[in-house]
């Protein structure tokens, strides 16, 4: 009813009880990472010119990500070591140095699929323009619309 008195309820605060893990507990919480787990496969033997090697097929979660990371900051030696041990990623890197863009694009992605860390293209080529790679000079109407610069004309 209008003008009567309200009552006036008491909030009550929830309590939040932190349960404290026991070393000796197991922790049941599902993990995650091991999603990214990838199946126990033996290791791949290869070559790379005068270098031979095996590339591992089975990481944990943990590492799948420190491979797409190790890629993503252009640490490709830390990244060819993860899969192929310090001695021959060293050698893929120093090989690699030897190769074009599109040629060292070309075998990382093949050793990332066959470590089985990717599918596909882990490392995309961009556009030769967008490297600065296509040897043509902007012209001075570069920025100037189609209607500018047959105006100019």
């Amino acid at each position: 009813m209008p003008g009567a008195p309200r009552k006036s309820v008491s909030k009550v605060e929830p309590t939040v009880v932190e349960s404290e893990v026991v070393a000796d507990e197991v922790d049941d919480a599902f993990d995650l990472l091991s999603v990214l787990d990838t199946e126990d496969l033996p290791p791949v033997p290869v070559k790379l010119k005068d270098a031979k090697f095996d590339i591992r097929r089975s990481y944990s979660g943990e590492e799948s990500i420190q491979f797409g990371a190790y890629l993503r900051a252009d640490q490709i030696e830390l990244a060819m070591k993860l899969i192929a041990g310090d001695e021959g990623g060293s050698a893929i890197a120093r090989h690699l140095g030897d190769c074009s863009i599109e040629q060292a694009v070309k075998l990382i992605n093949k050793l990332g699929n066959i470590s089985t860390l990717t599918s596909g293209e882990a490392l995309a080529l961009l556009p030769a323009s967008l490297r600065g790679m296509d040897g043509a000079l902007p012209s001075q109407d570069a920025n100037a619309t189609t209607v500018e610069a047959s105006a100019k004309s």
